[in-house]
């Protein structure tokens, strides 16, 4: 076996570690009971669907909204300002929503609240950009021809975009079913989901067996709901048009407010906490402390991500890896965390390696979708050529690869470590006391402390900033060097 070879193998053997190592070690005596399944399925599937739903129409409005400011620093502002909530921690979305909301709904709503503000502006800038680039030179076509904006709307725009609405649905539906943090804060009792149950059933009544079926049978799912959305991509045409017949100047409204309602919230809970900055004394050790756990935390995963992203470059290409790639189905975030929990003692220094493998393994699969694959694909034609002409693979990956990818593996690899450093779902598992400033900004809101919290993860923002600088920075870096 080749190098490349043993490589592919360990990729597969670590994104597929949790289920080989919690089936090698757990017997399953006994199903999930049937009525408590059916329950937080149900609920995962409301909220999801919900969630999709509601994200579609109002990303629909804003994406509207989008077209009709163009192009420009205004429009670069507005698809910034969308993309916000999407990029950054969950954690922000929820101190946000909780400021600005004295009496939040738990439960369902409350989950579906806080899916529709986190997605939907993704949603408007991916719809904007179908519109402009797929769509518009038909709209602009009928428009020119005399037929009326009711004509426009449901003879055109509506069925011409009624596969591209059902893809981006199913795309948001299946990350709200997989979501993790969103209702384990905000869920409440009735809230329940399947994810969330897993947790419980390991957490709280150690039964190993039904929290493996329970996961294995939500991956299952999901799976199936990802390959369909996999079999949606269509290549955008080259050429933009006017979509004034379809443009609504109210979307960019209803973006204005989203925007105010977000920071209103935010501000005033980093203000009200510090004006009671008297409840921080006592808390600079233990918040310096915090604070360098969430850089190294960050920059640690960010360092993998980079090194995985790199060893996946190295491995391409090869047809079943990279049909396990784009099939390949992160596992419960629960069920992942656990087994990395039981795998090694979770004391001293180790809950700083295994939170930063574990986000790694559940991240990859989102880095790599979020063009990595796009950009080796780009790349092949290049990679064939240099083969034929006699040139190793590791000359190809130095001479050809490396210098191309590596600042997109630098900007990948940050994104991965800002959400590190605002990660407190799966650093609640796999840590034994507060390691990260996103810990103690959990803990002070189970504590009703929400001010005090908000105001903490303004240091959320500083690390995550840090931590990306370096990645990026540290790519371009690398590639210099290559290149000299």
């Amino acid at each position: 076996m080749n190098l490349r070879s043993l490589l592919r193998l360990s990729l597969v053997l670590f994104l597929l570690f949790p289920f080989l190592f919690l089936f090698s070690q757990f017997q399953i005596s006994q199903m999930p009971n049937a009525e408590e399944l059916r329950w937080a399925f149900k609920n995962s599937f409301t909220q999801s669907f919900f969630s999709a739903l509601f994200s579609l129409i109002f990303g629909l409005w804003a994406a509207l909204g989008l077209v009709s400011l163009r192009h420009g620093s205004w429009r670069k502002a507005a698809e910034i300002l969308c993309l916000i909530p999407n990029f950054l921690p969950p954690l922000f979305s929820l101190l946000a929503i909780l400021n600005a909301v004295d009496f939040f709904p738990m439960g369902l709503a409350g989950i579906i609240f806080v899916h529709t503000a986190i997605n939907f502006g993704l949603v408007a800038v991916l719809l904007a950009r179908t519109l402009e680039s797929r769509i518009g030179h038909v709209i602009e076509l009928a428009y020119v021809e005399g037929a009326s904006r009711h004509m426009i709307w449901f003879q055109v725009l509506i069925p011409m975009l009624r596969k591209e609405l059902l893809y981006l649905g199913l795309f948001v539906f299946i990350i709200c079913f997989g979501s993790f943090s969103v209702p384990l804060i905000v869920g409440g009792g009735m809230g329940t989901t399947v994810e969330v149950l897993i947790y419980e059933k390991i957490r709280l009544s150690a039964e190993w067996g039904e929290a493996i079926v329970l996961a294995f049978l939500q991956s299952l799912f999901i799976f199936a709901v990802s390959f369909i959305v996999g079999k949606g991509a269509v290549p955008p045409a080259s050429r933009e048009a006017s979509l004034k017949a379809v443009a609504m100047p109210s979307g960019v409204v209803f973006l204005a407010l989203c925007g105010l309602f977000y920071f209103y919230g935010y501000g005033q809970g980093v203000l009200n906490g510090l004006m009671k900055f008297e409840r921080f004394a006592g808390m600079g050790p233990d918040i310096l402390k915090a604070f360098g756990g969430s850089v190294f935390l960050g920059m640690t995963a960010g360092i993998f991500s980079y090194v995985a992203l790199m060893l996946i470059a190295y491995c391409w290409p090869k047809w079943w890896f990279e049909k396990f790639l784009a099939g390949y189905v992160a596992p419960s975030t629960s069920l992942a965390c656990f087994s990395f929990l039981i795998l090694t003692p979770n004391e001293g220094f180790y809950p700083y390696i295994k939170i930063p493998i574990a986000l790694v393994l559940l991240s990859l699969n989102g880095l790599f979708r979020m063009g990595w694959d796009s950009s080796l694909h780009a790349l092949e034609q290049q990679i064939r050529v240099a083969y034929t002409m006699g040139a190793s693979h590791a000359m190809i990956f130095k001479e050809i690869l490396f210098p191309q990818i590596s600042e997109k593996a630098g900007v990948l690899a940050g994104i991965a470590a800002v959400w590190t450093c605002g990660d407190f779902a799966v650093s609640r598992i796999l840590a034994h006391k507060e390691v990260s400033i996103a810990m103690m900004t959990d803990s002070l809101m189970s504590g009703y402390r929400l001010d005090q919290a908000t105001a903490v993860s303004v240091l959320i923002i500083l690390a995550g900033a840090v931590c990306y600088c370096a990645c990026k920075g540290g790519s371009y870096v690398l590639r210099r060097k290559f290149e000299a």
